[in-house]
């Protein structure tokens, strides 16, 4: 097993993880907050059966069924978000690999929710991960696109490409030198 928090990557020194996360919605259902119970069990359903298909060594888990630990746990290592942890647990799925770099939440904000993280800074690879696996969960499920705004999403900020790509910086010297609020503002 070889968890990608435990591992060095290019620029590790500096750079943490890379995360790369694809938000995707089934175009038969509402959106997650405006989904019944019954629309909910049919996305897990639909979406279970299609990632049980891949060929990534991803074990589906319901989050009704995990311990408040576990979850936790999942939560420090940025694998799911804490809202997802805390009030989507009856609705909730989430397909993992044992290396924990591919991570994906069903029913979360929106109704899937593809990540790849990676120690270090690996954008392009974990990119094109993420497409490797959202272009073979797009064969088995039917997402909800839009010619004009592309992927439609929860959230109009995540419509288009759906794709959000991030890096975790360790930065000392900036709390160090107490100047961090002067970078933040100058990074907006």
């Amino acid at each position: 097993m070889f968890q990608w928090y435990l591992q060095s990557g290019t620029d590790s020194d500096v750079v943490i993880s890379t995360r790369i996360r694809l938000t995707r919605n089934l175009e038969k259902y509402p959106f997650v907050n405006q989904s019944s119970s019954a629309d909910s069990e049919k996305v897990m359903e639909a979406t279970k059966e299609a990632i049980n298909d891949l060929s990534y060594g991803l074990k589906v888990l319901e989050l009704k069924n995990m311990d408040d630990i576990t979850k936790l746990s999942l939560v420090e290592k940025h694998l799911i978000s804490p809202e997802f942890a805390l009030s989507k647990s009856d609705i909730g799925l989430l397909a993992i690999n044992e290396d924990e770099n591919i991570c994906i939440m069903i029913n979360e904000e929106d109704h899937i929710r593809i990540q790849v993280l990676s120690a270090g800074l690996e954008l392009e690879n974990s990119l094109n991960l993420a497409i490797e696996i959202d272009k073979l969960l797009g064969e088995k499920v039917e997402y909800a696109y839009n010619e004009k705004y592309g992927f439609l999403t929860a959230c109009p900020t995540n419509c288009g490409t759906g794709l959000r790509a991030s890096v975790m910086v360790h930065l000392p010297a900036l709390f160090k030198t107490r100047k961090y609020q002067k970078s933040f503002r100058s990074c907006r």
